[in-house]
C-alpha cells in the first residue's frame, strides 16, 4: 500500500477535546496519531486533566526525540504541536517501513 494514498485520521479517546485542539489535529493528521483528554497525570490541576498526543511516526517534539506530548492546557499543547519537527530516529524508520501510518 502506498503511504501517500492512505486517508489519515486522528484517533480520539477520553473526554471530548476542545474545539480548537480538535480542529488543529484534524488539519494535521499526518502529525497526530492520537489525542487523549483525561486525568491521571500530576499536572498541578485539581482535576488532573491533561491533553496527551501520540505523534505519528516521522514526527517528534522539537527539543528532543519524544513522540508523546503531555500538556495540562490547550494553549500549551497547541504550542507543542506547532513546534513538532520531522523525525528520522530508528523507531520512526521501522514504523514508516510498515507503510500504514501507525506505530
Amino acid at each position: 500500500m502506498d503511504r501517500n494514498s492512505l486517508k489519515l485520521a486522528v484517533r480520539y479517546s477520553g473526554e471530548t477535546p476542545p474545539a480548537t485542539l480538535r480542529a488543529w489535529c484534524d488539519v494535521h493528521p499526518e502529525r497526530v496519531f492520537e489525542l487523549h483528554v483525561g486525568g491521571g497525570h500530576n499536572t498541578d490541576r485539581p482535576d488532573g486533566r491533561a491533553y496527551d498526543v501520540l505523534l505519528r511516526p516521522g514526527w517528534r517534539m522539537a527539543d528532543d526525540y519524544c513522540h508523546t506530548l503531555i500538556e495540562p492546557t490547550v494553549a500549551g499543547m497547541l504550542r507543542q504541536l506547532r513546534a513538532t519537527t520531522p523525525c528520522e530516529c530508528e523507531d520512526c524508520k521501522k514504523a514508516l517501513a510498515k507503510e500504514d501510518g501507525a506505530w
